[in-house]
């Protein structure tokens, strides 16, 4: 099972088919040793390209052979200084005719779609001002793509070589259109007219995860919004589009991966985790965790016993992008009697998709013998975006639930869900001001919903996972509560992270 689709099954070849499959074999294996020995000595001719050819033809998957014949065709073609800019043009035109001669027979080879990638990049040197010409490499290679998206929507590797295709024209638009405005409309049109395609063959065909996942990187640039990745209408839009998807093939995969990525558009960078400790008199470090892996911690504000001071933000892994996080400050008086942390409304932190609004926060330590850790309540839009949206596709999923039984991707998401619903509304650190959403009446009402809808083996891992969580949350609820009548502390670890302990200065 694959994206919701179940393989073919395995025919299994005769005795005949045997004997030919053997002898290709051995045809393949003596060539390939030939080639091997060749590429080694450096024999770099006519002849061994031709070979190669040959070669290719009988395995297209041969990465070996792609390769020697990449360094033939530089050390005879692009560097010989008797072949004219012309000739060199010819014999890239005809190398891309081989590979698609030899793609029609093999869409899904990876070397191929290498080599005519690497074709094109050369034939690119070689003339840059044909990428703009009404007859150019590009459009024809995109027509090329479309055809053969037409016979298998499904052709990730057509779907990636699309989207390189697509940074071509990017560079290009940026190259031609000095302008700023034609350059921005000229991009526009650009992703306008692929955002239609994949709303074409969308309408065709909700099961296709490759269509989806290109549709995913128009959505930035077409709907922008200066707090979330894409705005938060277009995000229902699509919402609603996807509904009638999960109403249509509710067991494909795809359309709801497409969903969970829609979903974790409006979830804000946020703290899970915190501790406060001196590791000399004069020095305070902050450990913070993030619900987000990012490149940098933006809009931190520290300030020590009621002044501002200056702040080191600092990752505690080398990683690139992490959610952990350092904040060292220097204490010039004698005794830390408070620290007051603030992220600041409006931050974004940079991520691996693009830059994430942070949510607000006010986090204090006041020392009493321990440092005793509160939260003030920051309004925040963020709050009445994502309950909308979140408690919205829950009353929608539910419902699906309950029109058809045995839907485990509806039951995982709606699983996912609440979750989220636990660790954004009922997160400690926020305040606990929306922590009656987590009451046990509401609990209990949900918790029935599902509780009839454990049909299959896989379905019943998630309701198994799905009451485990839901104790979690109402363990949560119950620690909440204590923290507000002073009962208890904050936790130092809130979700997945691991952090230092140490209350004590």
């Amino acid at each position: 099972m694959y994206h919701g689709r179940k393989r073919e099954p395995k025919v299994i070849p005769t005795e005949e088919q045997k004997k030919a499959n053997a002898e290709l074999l051995a045809k393949i294996q003596k060539i390939n040793q030939e080639l091997l020995q060749r590429r080694v000595a450096k024999q770099y001719n006519a002849e061994n390209l031709e070979l190669t050819e040959k070669a290719g033809a009988l395995f297209t998957d041969n990465y070996t052979v792609w390769n020697y014949r990449r360094e033939i065709i530089q050390e005879i073609v692009f560097k010989s200084s008797e072949k004219s800019v012309e000739d060199k043009k010819k014999f890239i035109v005809s190398e891309l005719k081989l590979i698609l001669k030899l793609l029609m027979r093999n869409q899904k080879s990876f070397p191929l779609w290498f080599h005519r990638q690497w074709c094109i990049e050369y034939g690119l040197k070689l003339d840059d001002a044909a990428l703009g010409k009404e007859d150019s490499i590009l459009k024809n290679e995109l027509k090329l793509c479309a055809e053969l998206l037409t016979h298998d929507g499904r052709n990730f590797h057509c779907w990636n070589y699309k989207a390189w295709l697509l940074e071509l024209e990017t560079a290009n638009i940026n190259r031609v259109y000095e302008d700023k405005e034609k350059r921005e409309k000229a991009l526009k049109e650009m992703y306008e007219r692929e955002y239609k395609y994949t709303t074409q063959l969308i309408s065709k065909d909700f099961s296709n995860y490759s269509t989806w996942f290109y549709r995913s990187k128009m959505l930035p640039y077409l709907f922008p919004d200066p707090t979330y990745l894409i705005s938060v209408q277009k995000v229902r839009e699509e919402l609603e589009m996807l509904k009638q998807a999960l109403y249509t093939e509710p067991k494909d995969q795809s359309c709801w991966n497409h969903h969970r990525w829609l979903m974790s558009l409006v979830l804000p960078v946020q703290v899970v985790g915190c501790s406060l400790k001196m590791p000399s008199e004069n020095k305070v470090e902050i450990t913070l965790g993030v619900s987000h892996k990012v490149k940098a911690l933006e809009g931190v504000e520290l300030s020590l016993n009621g002044a501002a001071v200056a702040a080191k933000v600092e990752a505690i892994t080398p990683a690139i992008h992490t959610d952990r996080w350092l904040i060292k400050a220097e204490l010039k008086d004698p005794v830390l009697a408070e620290a007051k942390l603030v992220l600041k409304k409006d931050a974004k932190c940079p991520t691996i998709e693009g830059p994430r609004v942070v949510r607000p926060v006010v986090l204090c330590w006041k020392k009493d013998g321990t440092v005793k850790l509160s939260c003030e309540k920051v309004e925040s839009s963020l709050d009445k975006d994502l309950k909308e949206i979140a408690y919205g596709e829950i009353d929608v999923l539910t419902e699906l639930i309950e029109v058809e039984e045995g839907l485990v991707y509806a039951i995982e998401r709606v699983c996912e869900l609440y979750c989220l619903k636990r660790d954004y509304f009922g997160n400690p650190y926020y305040g606990f001001a929306d922590a009656c959403y987590l009451c046990k009446g509401d609990l209990e009402k949900n918790y029935g919903v599902l509780s009839g809808y454990k049909k299959g083996t896989a379905a019943e891992v998630m309701y198994g996972d799905l009451t485990t969580k839901f104790k979690n949350i109402s363990d949560l609820f119950n620690y909440s509560k204590a923290v507000l009548e002073g009962k208890a502390h904050v936790p130092v670890s809130y979700t997945h992270l691991t952090l230092p302990t140490n209350r004590e200065v």
